[in-house]
């Protein structure tokens, strides 16, 4: 499966299906607006013709990653800090196709760091 940022700039392919995503309404990936897909980093392929800085936040276990041309959030990789086994692209540079056949799953980011059972309103 690939998708792109939306200039094109930074291409993601991945090698695995998914089953289910993750929105979560922390203060950042709220602003983000981004549906999170976890793999290894071994898992996924990302192509990028210029490349931007990253960005890092509270524990800086994580580095979130956008294009530099058209600031799309593109995906995360961990620090040397975080759990390297773990990465997260951001599902809605996919055709939305995709996303109308996986579970998303509703994370309390903000809060409870539970997963909510319902639909938020947002």
């Amino acid at each position: 499966m690939k998708g792109s940022c939306h200039c094109g700039n930074i291409c993601i392919t991945l090698h695995q299906n998914i089953e289910q995503v993750t929105s979560c309404n922390c203060s950042l990936c709220y602003r983000y607006g981004a549906i999170w897909a976890y793999f290894a980093p071994s898992g996924v392929e990302v192509n990028q013709a210029t490349v931007g800085k990253s960005y890092q936040h509270g524990d800086k276990r994580i580095d979130f990653h956008h294009c530099p041309s058209c600031k799309c959030i593109t995906h995360y990789t961990p620090t040397a800090k975080g759990n390297v086994s773990r990465m997260a692209v951001n599902l809605r540079l996919f055709d939305k196709a995709v996303l109308d056949t996986i579970t998303i799953r509703y994370f309390d980011g903000a809060d409870t760091w539970q997963f909510i059972d319902k639909t938020p309103v947002i």
